[in-house]
């Protein structure tokens, strides 16, 4: 349950003698209280006073508590409009619901709110102190942008707290630019550990004691990779693997994990060493694939998975991404990704008046 704290608006108008400008305390009078037209949920027009300063000849606009300079809407309508659509609204949606709260708000201008308030949350997310992370995840994906090719999205999270630490613009693939951003992300928070998926992209940056792959994503690939080996060995006859095949299989499905390797394993890695060609050969790699990794599989603990960093991929931007046709720039959804962590809020507060 999250508290959102949103804009109010004034009803009376305070006189500000204070100049923007040279910041002298002695503002003339320079027009008379004029009423205008606001477009709010609760009122329909506001009271505003225009000043000017004797000094520097500057004039500025005296307007009530939530209302910004230049806008036709309320600070208090803006935010409505922009938790409406990170709520799961598209923008056509949020303007067809305006109207039954009694205002208006054009799509382009709900958009341009949401880019905005975006820009202000990744702001307001660099700016703060860094968190100590203890367990680090780590994992990509891949940025689907309207009318362009696919882009990567590197997403760092701290496991323990199921908290996004950042969001980096690099394709999994670049090697180069995934370790030098990790280790960046290493230094800043000061993470003792590291959970990833089984890419060897991620090896050797931290000790190799420190490094854990996930359980699913590893047992998921050996499973995927058992199933292709069993259909060919099938195919070509061999029944006695194909029975070493759906042991193996079972072996891998174990629950509990055991911290040892299995001694059904370790039978059929001595059954299949010498093996040096065909679909044999074939088995016999996987097998030495999962001798060699097995004692770095995450074993412990209620979450074995990188399940923390995979769901605030999804909740940041995937769940988003698959209701439209893709974001219109990388800028745009790595700031969705910001302004979606902002709104579950901290310690069940969101102040939504920092960033509108």
């Amino acid at each position: 349950m999250v508290k959102y704290i949103i804009s109010s608006v004034g009803t009376t108008l305070n006189l500000q003698r204070r100049c923007p400008n040279c910041g002298r305390n002695n503002g003339n009078i320079h027009s008379a209280t004029r009423r205008r037209r606001i477009s709010d949920i609760r009122i329909d027009f506001i009271f505003q006073r225009r000043m000017k300063c004797p000094w520097c000849k500057t004039t500025w606009t005296l307007r009530p508590e939530g209302v910004s300079g230049g806008r036709q809407r309320t600070n208090r309508l803006i935010i409505i409009g922009v938790v409406l659509y990170m709520f799961g609204l598209s923008v056509r949606k949020v303007e067809q619901v305006l109207p039954l709260l009694g205002s208006r708000g054009s799509k382009s201008s709900i958009e341009r709110d949401v880019a905005d308030a975006g820009q202000k949350a990744r702001q307001f997310h660099c700016d703060a102190p860094k968190i100590r992370v203890n367990v680090l995840g780590v994992d990509g994906t891949g940025a689907r942008m309207a009318g362009k090719s696919r882009s990567g999205m590197l997403f760092f999270a701290d496991v323990e707290r199921n908290k996004l630490v950042c969001v980096e613009p690099v394709n999994e693939t670049d090697s180069e630019k995934v370790r030098e951003h990790v280790l960046k992300v290493i230094a800043e928070v000061g993470a003792q550990k590291l959970s990833t998926d089984e890419l060897s992209v991620y090896e050797g940056i931290v000790d190799e004691s420190e490094h854990k792959i996930c359980l699913a994503h590893w047992r998921k690939s050996k499973l995927k990779r058992i199933y292709e080996i069993h259909r060919q060995l099938k195919m070509e006859g061999l029944e006695y693997a194909v029975k070493d095949m759906l042991d193996l299989s079972a072996l891998l499905r174990a629950e509990p994990m055991p911290q040892k390797i299995p001694e059904g394993i370790e039978k059929l890695i001595r059954r299949y060493i010498n093996c040096r060609c065909g679909v044999l050969w074939k088995v016999n790699q996987l097998l030495q694939h999962i001798e060699r990794t097995w004692h770095k599989v995450n074993k412990d603990g209620p979450d074995r998975t990188n399940n923390a960093t995979e769901r605030l991929i999804g909740l940041d931007y995937k769940i988003r991404a698959k209701t439209m046709r893709g974001f219109k720039s990388r800028l745009k959804a790595l700031n969705h990704c910001y302004l979606s962590e902002y709104l579950r809020g901290l310690d069940g507060v969101c102040d939504l008046r920092k960033v509108i």
